[in-house]
């Protein structure tokens, strides 16, 4: 590994960016590998256009690469209009970019953790948006 992809991952180990619980979410998700230790809660809020991520932060607990490309990921999706899609088109690929490919070769559960949470929890929003659209459009209708 790279002194700077080193020095990088232990920046975002010692000083996690979006870090903590957030207030006011669309859904909240834990994930992980118990059995390694590795945990990542995704805190998400979506816009009320339903598509757009309007904040995300994580909490967790585990190795230093699993927390590192936690803290890493939450920085793109603050610096451009994210989506539900847009999310669900990253790839593994896009984890190595993160947090170099020795990183993310040598520790694969460990640095794509994140991001199986985070995709894990804009499918569980979804699923819930639909049940509550299903559930409006059964109530609206008058029983014989």
């Amino acid at each position: 590994m790279s002194q700077s992809t080193f020095e990088l991952l232990r920046d975002h180990v010692r000083n996690p960016r979006h870090h903590g619980p957030l207030a006011d979410t669309s859904i909240v998700l834990e994930g992980g590998y118990p059995e390694c230790g590795d945990v990542v809660t995704v805190y998400l809020k979506i816009a009320p256009d339903g598509e757009t991520i309007e904040d995300v932060h994580f909490t967790g607990q585990g190795c230093g690469v699993s927390q590192a490309a936690a803290s890493l990921l939450m920085g793109p999706l603050h610096q451009g209009h994210w989506t539900i899609g847009r999310i669900a088109a990253v790839d593994f690929s896009s984890v190595q970019d993160l947090v170099g490919p020795e990183a993310a070769r040598s520790r694969p559960r460990c640095a794509s953790l994140a991001l199986s949470v985070l995709k894990a929890a804009i499918q569980k929003y979804e699923r819930e948006r639909r049940q509550a659209m299903l559930d409006t459009t059964c109530g609206d209708e008058s029983s014989p």
